[in-house]
């Protein structure tokens, strides 16, 4: 499947240009991004059905986009606009409202999807033009803007769908006896297949809108977008900042200092303001399901007291931002100088002062459970183990009863021992 339909024809009612043409983050419009998300996925023939201000779209027409003038756009909708395509489409293609802001990965899996029809939904947006679609065994069953019409609130059709040449074909032949120009192409996509042709993707915690006033827009550049951008890059500079004027909200955020320091899973960031240093600590993608943050913000807690942590000011046990002290003139160890003996003999003595404390921690690290639980989040993931795993996996698992029997007594430990994570000052 290499052909895409974008539907942009539509008038607007609060502006003098296309929403999906007005820049809402720097020099970037809907129409770029939904094009280059569009060619990123391997889409060769994408044809644009505009209308309203037809002239500015047309620096789009080449390079694999075809610009199509939808010259009656005041009195046809939807399904007026693609039926244009007519002449164009000889395959199954990917259906996209100009006016949606999305994650790639929602064309990523439509573009997935080997046959047949396929509409996208997600959580109900609240915006109050949703519409709502109501399914039965993966499959929609009713799609409605009307919320009397709705039995049970599933969630809220995306301006996004794949159809099949079959189905287009069926569509331009309903249109075509039609005698309603204000015709939607969902409601007679509904009209024309059965519910077994309508399989749906659920995308839960999706970031995604649509534009269709000044206020959607204003929510899409100020929300929105800058949503998208902490999940999809956390650490660029304005998300540092974003993050850093939420814990200091007295002072200009502006002039303070950022530079990288480091880090694996988490990314670490010097800041420096009003002359005091700090350091940032933002989770990487994908950590969160590696680290219960509660349970890290009150361990750490426990290790300031102890004297063996830097001064922690703020955390956040939410998104795991952590806020510590910056300890001037401190050296980090690497693979090399962890290895000279005043250095271990130092970490020794750190690890008996944690396991001597006595402090009860909020977690237990169980090897055998630790197990299970990458198990699952491998498996949420799609991803597999090396080869030989399934044969070792059980012999491991059976040393738990064997421990178990040799007595186990629980102590507060780091076990941790990453060079990176010991500084010498």
């Amino acid at each position: 499947m290499k052909t895409a339909v974008i539907l942009a024809a539509r008038k607007e009612r609060d502006s003098e240009l296309p929403y999906p043409l007005i820049p809402f983050a720097e020099d970037l419009c809907l129409m770029d991004r939904n094009l280059s998300i569009l060619k990123e996925c391997g889409y060769e023939n994408i044809y644009v059905v505009a209308g309203f201000r037809y002239d500015l779209f047309l620096k789009y027409d080449g390079d694999g986009v075809t610009v199509i003038n939808n010259k009656n756009y005041e009195f046809t909708a939807s399904m007026g606009s693609l039926a244009l395509c007519k002449d164009f489409i000889k395959e199954d293609f990917i259906l996209v409202e100009s006016d949606t802001f999305f994650e790639k990965k929602v064309v990523e899996q439509l573009t997935m999807v080997e046959e047949g029809n396929c509409l996208s939904m997600t959580e109900e947006s609240g915006s109050g033009d949703e519409c709502f679609v109501e399914t039965k065994h993966g499959y929609a069953v009713k799609i409605t803007k009307d919320r009397h019409r709705v039995c049970n609130f599933e969630g809220e059709m995306m301006g996004i769908t794949r159809i099949s040449f079959n189905t287009f074909s069926k569509l331009i032949s309903a249109w075509e006896d039609s005698s309603n120009p204000y015709l939607n192409y969902e409601y007679l996509l509904m009209d024309v297949t059965e519910p077994l042709d309508r399989p749906v993707i659920r995308f839960k915690n999706l970031i995604w809108g649509d534009v269709d006033c000044r206020e959607d827009f204003k929510k899409l550049q100020n929300e929105v977008y800058r949503k998208l951008r902490r999940r999809e890059n956390p650490f660029d500079e304005e998300n540092l900042r974003s993050h850093l004027q939420n814990i200091f909200e007295d002072k200009d955020i502006s002039k303070a200092e950022i530079v990288k320091i480091g880090g694996m899973s988490n990314k670490n960031f010097k800041v420096t303001i009003d002359g005091k240093s700090y350091v940032l600590r933002v989770p990487g993608n994908g950590s969160e399901g590696m680290v219960e943050r509660a349970n890290e913000e009150f361990n750490a807690i426990e290790a300031c007291k102890l004297g063996i942590n830097p001064s922690i000011r703020y955390f956040n046990p939410t998104n795991g931002i952590k806020l510590a002290d910056f300890i001037e003139n401190a050296e980090t160890l690497n693979a090399a100088t962890i290895q000279r003996h005043d250095n271990m003999r130092k970490i020794a003595e750190i690890y008996r002062k944690i396991h001597d404390s006595h402090i009860r921690l909020k977690n237990e690290f169980n090897l055998f459970q630790e197990i299970e639980k990458y198990d699952c989040l491998m498996e949420r993931a799609g991803a597999v183990m090396y080869k030989g795993w399934e044969n070792v996996r059980p012999h491991v698992m059976a040393l738990e009863g064997y421990l178990n029997s040799l007595g186990v007594d629980l102590k507060p430990c780091h076990n941790d021992a990453l060079y990176e994570n010991f500084i010498k000052s």
